[in-house]
């Protein structure tokens, strides 16, 4: 077996146990410490309070390295906290290549990941990509999403850094899933990115489950572009009950979309992580995710993996990504139907299709990272 010794680069603004990418480190950890590998995580600044668990976990299976002397500043831009069109943030950068200077003089990388866009540029300014395997992993929706949608807060420079990355030789783009791929054609790379599947952050959601299942789960913030109105709509129209797994500031409009829908049957819970999220999700009998836009789709995968049939709308194409996941598809106007056929179905007994998946997702990245090292 290959010992790898993986610079994973990550923003503090990121290293949440609640976020996408966060949880993406989460499962990439996981699966570092089942193949033995050695994982220094390269931070721009000291984490977020919440995420003192994660860097905890972080430091006992490998290493943890942020600048000495961080350089600070307000907000996602350096001298506006609220700028209408996010710029690359060249503070965050400067940090990003003094934590790298200081970890390079303890011990190399056999391979750089990349999840954050200024990570990037950090690792692009100092030419490591020229010396050791470079991989951008992303599903940022300015490269996933064609045409970028309307509401996106990224400003043009942004972009053109974004193309940057994905654009230079030494730095391999990957992504999770071949339906992704299909949608990232329109930037024309000169390799097509290469499917890396993410694996499970919480792996309790792999576990046999024995206990109630009931309502219908929706897992996400309270924001148009995930339709919690349409969630409520359908599932009041179904006579069911309903489960919400949100952040902490969505709580009360949820409340009043229900009350608004006439839902008084509800559980909701935020801001959880671990076993709890894990028993959470699979105390719900199905989840219905109507989001009209997902440059992935976390939640579609935490309830897949959980074992749920998992319910998504015909009309917004993401459910594109976990078709060979077993995901059931509806237009939205019959989806009060196809949650109340769903619910109605005997309770899966079966061994779960997902812990299979996750031996998969383990030997591709096995494979990529070991070609990496052989190509080096």
């Amino acid at each position: 077996m290959t010992q790898h010794h993986i610079y994973f680069l990550i923003s503090n603004q990121h290293f949440v146990p609640t976020g996408g990418i966060g949880s993406f480190f989460r499962g990439f950890q996981r699966m570092a410490n089942h193949f033995g590998w050695h994982v220094t995580v390269i931070m721009d600044a000291e984490p977020y309070k919440a995420a003192q668990a994660m860097k905890e976990a972080a430091q006992k299976q490998g290493s943890f390295i942020i600048p000495s002397q961080p350089v600070k500043y307000s907000g996602h831009n350096p001298d506006n906290s609220r700028y209408s069109k996010e710029v690359p943030n060249h503070f965050r950068v400067q940090n990003f290549k003094s934590a790298l200077c200081k970890a390079l003089e303890v011990e190399p990388p056999t391979h750089l990941l990349i999840n954050t866009p200024e990570a990037g540029l950090a690792v692009l300014e100092m030419g490591l990509h020229e010396q050791t395997p470079t991989t951008f992993y992303t599903h940022h929706e300015n490269l996933v999403l064609n045409p970028i949608p309307k509401s996106s807060k990224f400003g043009p420079s942004y972009m053109e850094m974004l193309l940057r990355i994905v654009g230079t030789p030494g730095i391999t783009t990957a992504t999770q899933s071949d339906y992704n791929v299909e949608r990232m054609k329109h930037l024309e790379l000169s390799a097509p990115p290469v499917v890396l599947p993410m694996p499970i952050p919480d792996p309790q959601l792999l576990q046999p489950y024995h206990g109630e299942r009931k309502g219908v789960l929706f897992i996400g913030r309270h924001e148009p572009r995930k339709q919690p109105a349409v969630f409520a709509q359908k599932v009041a129209q179904a006579g069911l009950p309903a489960k919400v797994l949100t952040r902490q500031n969505s709580e009360q409009k949820f409340t009043k979309t229900f009350n608004k829908h006439g839902i008084t049957d509800y559980e909701m819970k935020s801001e959880i992580t671990g076993q709890e999220k894990a028993d959470f999700i699979r105390s719900a009998r199905i989840a219905f995710h109507p989001a009209k836009l997902e440059s992935y789709g976390f939640s579609a995968m935490e309830t897949l993996a959980a074992g749920l049939p998992t319910l998504l709308v015909h009309e917004y194409g993401w459910w594109q990504a976990f078709i060979e996941e077993g995901v059931q598809i509806t237009p939205v106007r019959d989806a009060q139907n196809m949650l109340r056929e769903l619910y109605e179905r005997p309770l899966q007994t079966a061994a779960n299709h997902a812990v299979q998946q996750e031996q998969q997702t383990f030997a591709i990245w096995d494979q990529y990272l070991n070609a990496a090292h052989l190509q080096d």
